[in-house]
């Protein structure tokens, strides 16, 4: 696989009580973080009552970066081990006790629900695509949005998850809290060299990792994957 340079011209990370720069530099991987709700106020109420949990994470950050950037024109990645998987799961409690299911909370549970969410609300009729991690790390996401960009054309890169419900953690690694990051690909910036690197099972909270890692200015982020992993390095 050739190597590929990426341009992160802004960036913007959320997770409860962790929101700033500063804040992710301080941020202890393994330590929880604080508490907090991330803040959607500039929606209209209709568009924010259906938003979950993790919706709302992602709109924070988008919100992050419009104030640097208009976010209505660009192209978007989304990216989500599990994605809405809440809703799903609702979903499949109602079929095992024979209840209606609902139409709206099926439509707000596929992968890409978001992102039709965010196109929406922004009014965006770029493309926008959606990428099922997996345990592949967020490595994937960066990759896909190179592959979007033409020439230095900024396209904008969304990453998220949260912890599994509990049905489910006896059969995966699930992510210790809800978090969102935001990475604007393009313009002026920081420049990073994507690259193959060592896999790794570890590939829970990558977002964080990587949100504490361009706030500390490091030189080399590792992006591990099960099968195969990436590592970006400033250049």
């Amino acid at each position: 696989m050739p190597e590929l340079t990426i341009t992160v011209s802004h960036w913007a990370a959320w997770a409860p009580g962790i929101s700033s720069p500063p804040q992710w530099a301080r941020w202890v991987p393994g330590q929880p973080p604080g508490e907090g709700e991330p803040d959607v106020s500039w929606l209209p109420a209709l568009q924010r009552r259906r938003l979950s949990p993790l919706a709302r994470s992602v709109f924070h950050v988008v919100n992050e970066i419009a104030q640097q950037h208009d976010v209505s024109t660009l192209p978007t990645v989304l990216a989500s081990r599990h994605g809405e998987i809440a809703r799903t799961q609702t979903l499949l409690e109602n079929l095992a006790d024979r209840e209606p299911l609902s139409p709206a909370t099926f439509s707000l549970s596929v992968h890409n629900a978001i992102g039709g969410q965010l196109s929406i609300a922004l009014g965006n009729q770029q493309p926008v695509s959606s990428v099922a991690l997996g345990e592949e790390g967020l490595g994937s996401a960066l990759l896909e949005a190179a592959c979007l960009q033409d020439g230095d054309t900024p396209v904008l890169v969304l990453v998220y998850d949260g912890p599994l419900p509990a049905y489910y953690l006896p059969y995966g690694d699930s992510e210790p809290f809800t978090w969102a990051i935001a990475l604007l690909l393009g313009g002026d910036g920081p420049r990073f060299r994507l690259s193959p690197g060592p896999a790794s099972p570890d590939t829970v909270a990558q977002g964080p990792h990587l949100a504490r890692a361009l706030a500390r200015s490091d030189t080399h982020i590792a992006l591990p994957g099960q099968r195969s992993g990436w590592q970006l390095e400033r250049l």
